[in-house]
């Protein structure tokens, strides 16, 4: 099933905002057609890779730019 593309953002921010390794993060998220760019400051790279693993697993994401910074 295709996702429609504007449900891209919403679907990936309240997956991040559901999974405990990120909910306590401030994740901003785009999207351009699919491509999805993450920015904001998190307090471990642990959590910069759980959420890029996140975004990846939501349908309808065909790539991802993490600019998530480690503070």
């Amino acid at each position: 099933m295709d996702t429609p593309m504007p449900n891209i953002t919403k679907l990936v921010t309240e997956a991040l905002m559901n999974d405990p390794r990120t909910k306590n993060s401030i994740i901003e998220v785009g999207n351009n057609q699919g491509i999805v760019i993450m920015t904001g400051t998190v307090k471990t790279p642990a959590i910069s890779q759980a959420a890029e693993e996140i975004v990846r697993s939501q349908p309808g994401v065909i790539s991802v730019v993490n600019e998530l910074k480690i503070g």
